[in-house]
């Protein structure tokens, strides 16, 4: 079987590109799959009784929850104002500090680059490209559940 130069390029073409049009395929079928982020179920942990909710203000808390036989903690604020009952993370947005209040200035200040954050939780200075986290809420039965993604 004698195959001229020609013909042993165009085989070999066609072989590279159905192996990369095989790999695109398959990459194809990944994207359209379910995501494991978006798998994740809300699940709402008891963060403070109603008694303990700031009527105007900010407090600092920390959630302390179970994940598959995990103990996990997050600190977060309780933001009580005009607006409404909040929760914010404690995390800040840029390299993931832990952010305090600053009660003076009435703002959120992450300590390692100066981000800083007004009461909702909006960036208003520095690196942050993002608001902090504001986690879903409700009150039952005279207590503060928080909403985490398990």
């Amino acid at each position: 079987m004698d195959t001229s130069r020609r013909e042993f390029i165009k085989k070999a073409l066609y072989g590279v590109l159905a192996f990369f049009g095989l790999g695109f395929l398959i990459s194809g079928v990944k994207m359209f799959a379910p995501a494991a982020d978006r798998a994740k179920e809300l699940a709402f942990f008891p963060l403070a009784h109603e008694d303990e909710v700031p009527r105007a203000g900010v407090r600092k808390s920390e959630l302390v929850y179970t994940v598959s036989g995990k103990e996990r903690r997050a600190r977060v604020f309780i933001v009580s104002s005009r607006e409404g009952l909040a929760v914010l993370s404690a995390t800040c947005s840029h390299l993931g500090c832990l952010v305090n209040y600053n009660r003076e200035k009435g703002e959120f200040v992450c300590p390692c680059h100066g981000g800083r954050y007004d009461l909702g939780g909006n960036n208003i200075a520095g690196p942050p490209p993002a608001p902090l986290a504001r986690l879903p809420l409700k009150i039952v039965d005279g207590m503060l559940y928080v909403g985490v993604k398990v």
